[in-house]
């Protein structure tokens, strides 16, 4: 029976040096080799994933992209958008006005790069280089944005982001989707969106059931893909809730935990 196997990036497909194993890498290759699809599930821009799914061969063997938490699903093979759900206009316009008074780095992916009103800020730096896509200055975007956006990344150290955050939160709440992805990370997407509702969305397009998706993930901005069913595979250093949820507890991103599943239960 085919499997749809959905893995996400940071701290589950990648160990901490940001790198795909050989052993990993080689695990869900021979997974596609097999029939089954593979998807990558992020929070990053699509363009950010591309080193990630050439890596795995996806331009060979076919692969699935959900990037923007859920805002678009990407045949990598077929470089072609199967959805894709944008934030509306005006809302972005209001968006980007209220965080003119909050102390927040501001990144606007669109396209295969990302927008900054500050190129000299340390997170924008961090995070193009991170993802390797080129990162743009416009220093008007917050007052002149003219494009429909996938989501917001507003940064701050740690100990700085929490009340503008919060800001954000009770003042978008009910028509936003908002998630902290890392300690100094806030994203602001368009209502509705989850990582989960992706993995129905390319399900259904694959003609996959629910009880044959594989989910691996570590962070709680993976829950809601494993509230979806399937099996819920949680990495060795996932957070406590995640493993508390999960069917499965594999070895840990440092360890090859998808490769060491992989290889005991599915081939």
């Amino acid at each position: 029976m085919t499997k749809l196997i959905v893995v996400d990036v940071d701290g589950t497909l990648v160990n901490s040096k940001s790198q795909i194993t050989e052993r990993t890498k080689n695990a869900l290759i021979r997974a596609s080799k097999e029939g089954h699809e593979v998807m990558i599930a992020s929070g990053r821009p699509t363009s950010g994933i591309y080193a990630l799914a050439s890596a795995l061969k996806f331009d060979e063997f076919g692969g699935l992209i959900s990037s923007f938490n859920g805002g678009m699903l990407y045949d990598y093979k077929e470089k072609k958008i199967l959805a894709n759900h944008p934030m509306d206009l005006s809302l972005a316009k209001e968006i980007l006005k209220f965080s003119k008074n909050l102390d927040l780095e501001l990144m606007v992916p669109k396209g295969d790069y990302i927008i900054t009103d500050d190129a000299s800020k340390h997170y924008s730096n961090w995070e193009a280089q991170n993802l390797g896509v080129p990162l743009k200055e416009d220093k008007t975007i917050r007052d002149s944005i003219d494009f429909e956006p996938n989501k917001f990344l507003f940064a701050a150290d740690p100990e700085k982001i929490d009340e503008p955050r919060q800001k954000l939160i009770e003042k978008f709440a009910d028509r936003t989707v908002q998630v902290q992805s890392l300690r100094f990370y806030h994203e602001v997407m368009p209502l509705g969106l989850s990582k989960g509702n992706s993995v129905l969305e390319a399900a259904k397009i694959l003609g996959i059931g629910t009880d044959d998706i594989l989910i691996f993930g570590d962070e709680m901005n993976d829950i809601t893909m494993f509230e979806i069913g399937g099996t819920r595979v949680a990495m060795g250093n996932a957070v406590d809730h995640i493993k508390e949820i999960a069917d499965h507890i594999t070895l840990s991103n440092d360890e090859d935990g998808i490769a060491a599943y992989l290889e005991e239960y599915l081939f």
